[in-house]
């Protein structure tokens, strides 16, 4: 159902969901000139020397854009594209605090000073695109409900 508010919303979503797995999420500079990045495939260097692989965060990434795309061919079952939106709005949240766990932990063995780039903020909009999308499906499956009540 294109014609919804909430697939525009979850169309979204997923698009920028998809586009954190390109490209640095985020640029952590120490006080040496190296330049790391934090990026889809984990943390390394910013020339593409991995540091250390961010398995969970790599994961959580990936599944994100899979289930807004998922919730919106779900229309015809409102109860379960709820639930599948909401899963995908809680693992956008955990994406923002895996996110900042591993700056943080890796601002504690280095010193480093945290460069942002946009897309550090898609997740946080992605996760507000999909509390949208989740109001949106709600108020659908009210008014069907009240219709369902009148019968």
């Amino acid at each position: 159902m294109i014609q919804r508010i909430q697939t525009l919303f979850l169309f979204a979503a997923t698009v920028l969901s998809g586009l954190m797995m390109t490209g640095d999420l985020l640029l952590l500079n120490n006080n040496t000139g190296t330049i790391f990045s934090l990026a889809f495939t984990g943390l390394g260097e910013s020339d593409g020397d991995p540091v250390q692989r961010l398995w969970p965060l790599t994961i959580i990434i990936a599944v994100v854009p899979l289930l807004t795309l998922a919730a919106v061919f779900l229309y015809k079952n409102r109860s379960l594209q709820m639930r599948v939106t909401m899963i995908a709005l809680m693992l956008s949240l955990g994406t923002v605090l895996l996110g900042a766990y591993y700056v943080y932990m890796f601002d504690r063995k280095i010193d480093v000073t945290i460069m942002w780039k946009v897309k550090s903020i898609f997740p946080l909009v992605s996760a507000i695109l999909a509390w949208l999308a989740y109001r949106g499906i709600l108020k659908d499956e009210i008014l069907v409900k009240s219709y369902d009540r009148l019968r």
